[in-house]
């Protein structure tokens, strides 16, 4: 196929990192108010930082549909309630355990659901993964909670085998994300790793320090959030900076503006 006979799909992925406190869910939530429909995957309840009607104003927040994923140690539900969304149909997600057709509370009768198919997404809906360092923390709480749960388990070291495991997980998380004909967008931490070239790069955390370091290549965009001169900013240019990773592949100068920043609507609509 010739390159003038390609078409492109219009859907953006989108990755947001940076650290604690830096604008991060700020940013996204405000897709909201851009007319768009987020599907908000809760990991770690950072979703209560869109109930502040300065981030957010109460009016948008009908284009909010939260699912609560409540994962922690010794319930690390996230891995695969997030994979078995990507999956595409209906899943009805319960909102005490945020598991897919939880067995639980399909016998309870007062229990809520929330619902959402990736299938039925149009340009203006989008998936929201908050977040992907939760995530990477639940798909190796998986793989070792049969060992800390043995007595004296608090105690269990990982291995290199539980470690290559869960970078196996968190590559078939990315890989679908790369794939599917979806606006999804992931917000993450960040970490210090060592590139090739020897030197510290800040880059988005989704696992181990080595996976780490690669996990941008599954994105069309990637933003890094800091707070410079007590503002907030956002930037997507890959000449931001030589240790920090940003950069985006479609033909838009995201953070080129007066402000310094960022409107994350230009990344899902680019027109």
């Amino acid at each position: 196929m010739n390159l003038d006979s390609y078409i492109a799909s219009t859907k953006s992925k989108a990755l947001v990192y940076g650290a604690p406190k830096s604008g991060k869910t700020a940013l996204v939530g405000k897709l909201a108010a851009a007319g768009f429909t987020l599907h908000w995957l809760d990991l770690e309840s950072g979703i209560k930082t869109l109930l502040n009607p300065a981030i957010l104003a109460k009016e948008f927040r009908k284009n909010v549909n939260v699912i609560s994923i409540p994962d922690h140690k010794l319930y690390p539900v996230a891995i695969d309630t997030v994979r078995d969304i990507l999956r595409g149909g209906n899943k009805r997600i319960c909102n005490s355990h945020g598991k897919v057709s939880c067995p639980l509370c399909l016998k309870d009768g007062s229990a809520t659901w929330s619902e959402v198919n990736i299938l039925e997404f149009t340009e203006k809906d989008i998936l929201v993964i908050d977040n992907l360092s939760q995530l990477a923390n639940s798909a190796m709480n998986r793989i070792i909670l049969k060992e800390i749960s043995k007595p004296g388990g608090e105690e269990y070291k990982r291995t290199f085998q539980d470690y290559a495991a869960q970078a196996n997980l968190m590559e078939q998380i990315l890989s679908a994300i790369q794939v599917l004909d979806v606006n999804i967008c992931c917000i993450s931490h960040e970490m210090e790793s060592e590139s090739l070239e020897g030197r510290e790069k800040i880059v988005p955390v989704a696992g181990t320090r080595n996976f780490s370091l690669t996990s941008a290549k599954y994105f069309d965009s990637v933003v890094h959030c800091a707070i410079t001169n007590k503002q907030h900013r956002a930037y997507a240019s890959t000449t931001y900076s030589p240790t920090i990773v940003t950069g985006s592949r479609l033909p838009l100068a995201l953070d080129d503006n007066k402000t310094g920043e960022l409107e994350l609507a230009a990344i899902f609509n680019p027109t």
